[in-house]
């Protein structure tokens, strides 16, 4: 036991509580998280959340962060993957579908806090990277503006996907898509 006094090392205790916010919004939405529900989420003293984030914007913007770092890594994955001679309306409506059901969670979740970020500004940085990514992709495919019309497609259709009660079909979202792109 360390003597009294003394700080316990624990240099992954801020990824833990990020981790443990996350989980809180999947779970009960960007209302439901408080310093103290993150704080027993990751098993630390609720002195531990308000070390490392001042505030509750600070802890939302982390968590918002990371689960847009998480989709623009995906969708990097998904971009580097593509062959060159890909037909982007059939590749794109089969990442839709891909996103509102293997990964509906973490679609759903990134849709929440890009959401919230009209009243609470802490995360609009965050949930922007998620568009201008998107962009950016598109860009390495298509022309400046038509990339930035597709990234607001895409964007409506994946909401679309989400929200809808019925179950995303490849055959509603390609030709949409197409009539943009040709």
């Amino acid at each position: 036991m360390p003597p009294t006094g003394t700080r316990r090392h624990d240099p992954h205790r801020r990824d833990r509580i990020i981790e443990a916010a996350v989980a809180v919004i999947s779970e009960a939405g960007p209302a439901g998280l408080t310093h103290r529900a993150a704080a027993a989420r990751a098993d630390v003293p609720l002195g531990s959340t308000t070390y490392h984030f001042t505030d509750l914007d600070e802890l939302l913007d982390a968590a918002a962060r990371t689960v847009a770092e998480r989709n623009v890594q995906r969708l990097r994955d998904w971009a580097s993957a593509l062959p060159d001679d890909a037909d982007l309306s059939e590749e794109l409506a089969t990442f839709i579908v891909v996103l509102a059901t293997k990964h509906r969670q973490t679609s759903a979740l990134a849709y929440e806090l890009y959401g919230g970020a009209l009243r609470r500004p802490a995360l609009r940085a965050a949930s922007t990277t998620w568009d201008a990514m998107l962009t950016e992709v598109f860009e390495s495919r298509v022309d400046t503006i038509t990339a930035k019309a597709l990234t607001a497609l895409f964007d409506g259709l994946l909401y679309q996907a989400l929200v809808s009660p019925r179950k995303p079909r490849r055959a509603d979202v390609e030709p949409v898509l197409r009539r943009l792109l040709g």
